[in-house]
């Protein structure tokens, strides 16, 4: 259904790996069956609840950002910008 819960669900597959979880045992702590993440993945299609329980799991929260400022927030990680404190903000100035 949906490329972008696909990517969602394989986010958080991805940190749980990284987190030496299986994608089953993520699921089992989420209260879901191994079986239903594998099909939602395959789908595309998953509850909003069921996705912040997976995201709960690795300490992470769902959330709507909007566009402009993730395409803001991606130019100035590209220009280096991204990590630029206000201490150095003020350094420049000076």
């Amino acid at each position: 259904m949906s490329d972008h819960i696909k990517a969602l669900i394989n986010q958080l597959i991805f940190v749980a790996k990284a987190r030496d979880l299986s994608q089953a045992q993520l699921a089992k702590m989420a209260g879901l069956t191994a079986v239903g993440l594998t099909k939602a993945k395959g789908r595309g299609d998953i509850r909003a609840s069921s996705l912040e329980k997976l995201g709960a799991q690795l300490n992470l929260e769902l959330a709507f950002i909007p566009t402009r400022a993730r395409e803001k927030a991606a130019a100035a990680i590209k220009s280096g910008t991204f990590f630029q404190t206000s201490v150095d903000s003020e350094d420049k100035e000076e």
